[in-house]
């Protein structure tokens, strides 16, 4: 619809449609744009902190081998403990029984370490470290601390094991059985108290592994936020 004033010009009332609908679609398509670069952006950030939350759970899982692997010693040197107690039975001599056992518990001590060497337990930190170079320190700090409690609970155990074999009354026996059930309890006492201390020592470290995976998306892969989540994790907490 036209209508002219006074002058003579002529005003157009109407908008054609044809005239809306160019910069319409303009927005429409800008606002997919907008939404793939949002969800493409979501995606990565995903991925991203999906990777963070792999590497976590790789190192919470070697903390856990490094105590299992702890553990099996105690089973290694069970044929160790029952030549000592036939010795015992036999000879009734200290001095021979405790060779026996010196030599076997030594060499059992080496498998273990070299059981630790070939897991490779350290590579799974790797990864990690890329993402939160802060946590060096403390990791180190923390491996340290569990190859600290394993010499520690082995010269324990060889210490009481010695002392037990010293009683009169189990080492006149000519029955292996008394000396070897002895024997057997002291390890089994010793196995719990430094699967104890190995939880004692990782647990700090590995619940502030947890926090970091359980942090949003967004947070998680923030640089600074990862940062801040972990700095508050204090290795000296772990001394007992």
């Amino acid at each position: 619809m036209e209508e002219k004033n006074k002058r003579g010009f002529t005003i157009k009332r109407e908008i054609d449609f044809g005239d809306l609908l160019t910069p319409l679609s303009i927005l429409i398509a800008l606002g997919a744009v907008l939404l793939t670069w949002q969800s493409d952006r979501d995606a990565r950030q995903k991925q991203y902190a999906d990777g963070i939350r792999h590497s976590c759970s790789a190192v919470s899982a070697k903390l856990d081998r490094w105590s299992t692997l702890a553990d099996r010693y105690f089973d290694d040197i069970q044929p160790t403990l029952i030549a000592t107690s036939k010795e015992t039975s036999q000879s009734h001599d200290y001095k021979r029984a405790r060779r026996i056992l010196f030599l076997g518990l030594i060499e059992e001590e080496s498998t273990a370490s070299q059981r630790i060497v070939d897991e490779q337990l350290e590579t799974s930190y790797l990864e990690l470290y890329g993402y939160v170079p802060s946590l060096r320190p403390p990791f180190d700090k923390i491996k340290q601390d569990i190859s600290a409690v394993e010499r520690t609970s082995h010269d324990r155990l060889i210490e009481a094991l010695q002392d037990k074999m010293k009683v009169q009354r189990l080492l006149s026996s000519s029955d292996s059985s008394k000396m070897g059930n002895v024997l057997r309890t002291i390890v089994s006492d010793e196995r719990k108290r430094l699967k104890q201390d190995i939880r004692n020592t990782t647990d700090p470290l590995v619940g502030k592994i947890l926090q970091l995976i359980n942090l949003p998306d967004n947070d998680l892969a923030d640089p600074k936020k990862r940062a801040a989540r972990m700095a508050v994790f204090n290795p000296q907490t772990n001394r007992q």
